[in-house]
This record gives structure tokens, C-alpha cells and sequence, in this order.
């Protein structure tokens, strides 16, 4: 019995999952980092805090060896220049890589062994200079990738921005890319004529995984919280703890179909200042579904931009078959817009949207009382100023400049309010007096000729 007991309290012990261990190189053959210390002890930051991981950092090279690498699940490279590696170990590195391990780099790991075509292809690209250091806005590609659900659709940093030669999206998912409005293209040094400036990337490598970030010159970069989530990510899943789809998203031109630019409730043949636009077609994103997950509503998620009239549009859901985007409240009735869609360093032809008054589109609508509270797209202007992808707010009463005719069960009602909602982008607000009506209700929305879809409320 006794020995028994003593068993059952070793087997928590014994069945507790492996620690995940990361061999962490920071030697440098060429520039050296002032920053590689504050890098040791942020990836020291990461292993305390989630107690999966162990870091073994280290500058010694010889440590790259078969043998010593079979008792770790990835290897991480902040290193600079020709390492003194030689070709056994080479091999050595790539077979754990293609064998089911992970190889992560961060910043200067692109500046490494440019001799080895083979790292070169294992990485994903080569450094070709840093024309900026400077405050810029990275957009992020794929918030589904560890690390990133939570960094929204872009952050801003100060940092010693890379390119990249040899790199191609064919070969590698993108992560993060440099949004380019932040920077002078025309500045010194820019090489890239595609104005596709790749940051963060992911790819499988046989069996392997490969992430990379160019991000890390600066102490502190690597003391940020949200760069210590991104690495945390990339660490749990190069080593295998946690999974995330690795395929590359192969660029390609947006293409808007034919008809494809209606409203909340379908087809469309015009759109009215501050309507709701939903964009189908194809490419429309390099692959990546993604949501707005802020207020005032971005004007780019995961590189795709919306533009009417030569202006970014508000954005509140991307993919490659849908955008759905809000027009701005001071385009003029009677005319019409160019509208198109850029993903990245790729520009769809445009295509002419019909700018009226109104456009009324139901939503949804609900009872309170003798009052009918409706939720409608496309109603046009407003008294006031308020911004595309900005919010009214919270008990505020923006009223439309034009006042809706509302029929309920084919009989004309009144209307107490015509006006933004509350809280809500890009979304009006109307409340109808009931006379009496019961059972369902079907509603529909008139301005001037043109008329709401229908809805039916229980």
C-alpha cells in the first residue's frame, strides 16, 4: 500500500510536459548589437512568464551541432555576418530544421551569412539596407498567428526599418508588413520598387518551422510588451506547443466583380454620403479574413485599403472575396466616385459608384412599446460634422437632414427621430410610432424614389 501511495504522488511529476527549449545565438560576426543584452533578457521575460519555454542563450557557435541540437525544439538567431560555421554544421542545422524543429530570427538574422545560399532560403531573404529609423506604422497581415489576435490591425513603433531582397510572398506567409505612408519611398537607399516591405513572416521548412522578424535594433523593442507577445507566439509555435496555418498568400491584383459594390442588405444601383459599402470580388485581401477591432474604424486591416475619390476609406471587415467599407458624409448627390481596392503593392482597377441622396437599407428592428426602434444604412447627410468611422455618441441626437417616409403593414406612420445611432459607425437610428399595430410587422424605408428592402419584425 505504501509503496502504492508513494507512486501516486510521483505521477504528477512524471506525466508534467517537457519544458519547450530554445537555443538562442547571438553571436556577431559583423555589426553588433547594443540591444542583444536587452534580447537575453526579454526571451529570459518570456519563459518566466509563461513557464513553457527554456532559453539557453549563448554567442558560442560550435554549439550548432547535431548533437547537441537534439535536446532542443528551435534555435533562434540574433547574429550579424559570416558565422563561423562549417559545413557539417550547416547540414547539421538545416536536417534539425527539416526534421520537424523550429529556426526563428529577429532583426540582423538576415544580415548573416550571406554566403550560404541555403540560409538565405531558409530564413526567407536577405537584409538590403535600412533606409529609415524612425517612428512608422506596421500594419498586421494575419491576426489568426500566435501573438498577433491581440495587437489589433496596426501598431505604432521606433525602429531601424529593413529590406529585403531575395524575399518573395510566394515562399513565405507574411505577418506584418511597413505600412509606406509612414515613410519617404524616395528616401536614400530604398531599393524595393514594389513597395512591399515584408516585417514579419512564417513559412514551414520540410517538416520545420521558420519565423522571422526584422524588428530589434532598439532595447526598447524588445522590453515592449507587444513585441514580447509577438515573440512569445513565434517561440510556442516554432517549438512546436502551439499550431497556426504557415501557407503563403501569393500576391495578387484585387478585382472588384462585376456589380459587386452593394449595401447591408444587398444589391445597389447608388449609395448616399455615409453609406455602408459592401465590396465583393476577388484578391481583395493577400489571403488574411480580418475585422476592424476599434473606434474610429482603421483605414487599412491587413494591408488592404479602400479608396473612393483617391481617399482611404474606413474599413470593418476585409477578406478576399468582401470588404466592407463606409463612404465618406461630404460626397456630393448626383455625381459619382471612383472607387478601388489596394492589397498591399497591388491596385485593382476602379469602378464608378452613383452617389444619391439616400440609399435606405434596413437592418434590424425591435418593439419598445408604441414605439418601433429601426436600424437603417444609407440615409445620407447629417446635421453636424461627424467623421466617416467615427462613432456618434453615447446619448447624443444627430439627426438626418432628410426625414424618412416609414410604411408599417402598408400604412404610413410617424416619425419621432431620424438620426445616427449612438455608438455605432455608419449606422441610423429611427423611431416610429406605433398605431396600435399587432402581430408581425412589416416595415419599409422611402427618401425621396428610392426604397428600402423590407423587413419583418415579430
Amino acid at each position: 500500500m505504501r509503496f502504492a501511495v508513494a507512486l501516486l504522488m510521483l505521477l504528477p511529476a512524471a506525466q508534467a510536459a517537457a519544458a519547450k527549449r530554445v537555443l538562442f545565438l547571438t553571436h556577431s560576426a559583423g555589426f553588433r548589437h547594443d540591444s542583444i543584452a536587452a534580447a537575453v533578457r526579454s526571451f529570459g521575460q518570456i519563459a518566466a512568464r509563461n513557464g513553457v519555454l527554456e532559453i539557453v542563450a549563448t554567442e558560442d557557435v560550435s554549439v550548432i551541432n547535431a548533437t547537441n541540437l537534439q535536446s532542443y525544439d528551435a534555435v533562434f538567431f540574433f547574429t550579424s555576418g559570416e558565422l563561423p560555421l562549417n559545413n557539417q554544421q550547416k547540414r547539421d542545422l538545416l536536417e534539425f530544421v527539416r526534421g520537424g524543429k523550429g529556426f526563428g530570427g529577429a532583426h540582423s538574422a538576415t544580415d548573416t551569412l550571406y554566403t550560404w545560399e541555403e540560409y538565405g532560403d531558409l530564413i526567407g531573404g536577405y537584409f538590403d539596407g535600412h533606409p529609415w529609423v524612425q517612428e512608422v506604422r506596421v500594419d498586421v497581415e494575419d491576426m489568426a498567428f500566435p501573438g498577433l489576435s491581440r495587437m489589433g490591425e496596426s501598431f505604432r513603433i521606433v525602429e531601424e526599418i529593413y529590406q529585403h531582397r531575395s524575399f518573395s510572398r510566394d515562399n513565405v506567409r507574411v505577418l506584418m508588413t511597413l505600412d509606406t505612408r509612414t515613410v519617404d519611398l524616395k528616401a536614400a537607399g530604398v531599393n524595393r520598387t514594389d513597395g512591399d516591405f515584408a516585417l514579419t513572416w512564417c513559412r514551414r521548412y520540410g517538416s520545420g518551422r521558420v519565423f522571422y522578424t526584422a524588428l530589434g535594433h532598439f532595447d526598447e523593442t524588445w522590453l515592449d510588451a507587444r513585441f514580447q507577445q509577438v515573440l512569445e507566439g513565434a517561440l510556442l509555435w516554432l517549438t512546436g506547443e502551439v499550431e497556426a496555418d504557415a501557407t503563403p498568400r501569393v500576391a495578387a491584383t484585387p478585382v472588384v466583380g462585376e456589380g459587386g459594390v452593394g449595401n447591408v442588405a444587398g444589391a445597389a444601383v447608388q449609395h448616399a454620403p455615409g453609406s455602408v459599402v459592401a465590396i465583393y470580388g476577388r484578391n481583395l485581401t493577400h489571403g488574411a479574413t480580418m475585422q476592424a477591432s476599434r473606434v474610429p474604424l482603421p483605414d487599412r486591416i491587413a494591408g488592404t485599403a479602400v479608396l473612393a475619390g483617391g481617399r482611404q476609406l474606413p474599413l470593418y471587415f476585409v477578406s478576399p472575396g468582401q470588404v466592407n467599407a463606409q463612404l465618406p458624409f461630404d460626397l456630393a448627390p448626383g455625381k459619382e466616385v471612383e472607387l478601388n481596392v489596394r492589397s498591399v503593392n497591388r491596385e485593382g482597377d476602379s469602378v464608378r459608384l452613383r452617389i444619391g441622396e439616400a440609399a435606405p437599407a434596413l437592418i434590424a428592428g425591435a418593439r419598445s412599446g408604441n414605439t418601433l426602434v429601426l436600424y437603417a444604412a444609407g440615409l445620407g447627410a447629417v446635421q453636424g460634422n461627424v467623421p466617416a468611422g467615427e462613432a456618434a455618441a453615447s446619448g447624443s441626437a444627430i439627426r438626418t437632414v432628410r426625414t424618412p417616409e416609414v410604411r408599417v403593414n402598408e400604412a404610413r406612420a410617424d416619425v419621432a427621430f431620424s438620426g445616427l445611432a449612438p455608438l455605432l459607425v455608419g449606422i441610423y437610428q429611427v423611431n416610429v410610432v406605433l398605431a396600435g399595430q399587432s402581430g408581425p410587422l412589416d416595415v419599409k424605408m422611402t427618401m425621396g424614389e428610392v426604397e428600402s428592402n423590407t423587413l419583418r419584425v415579430p
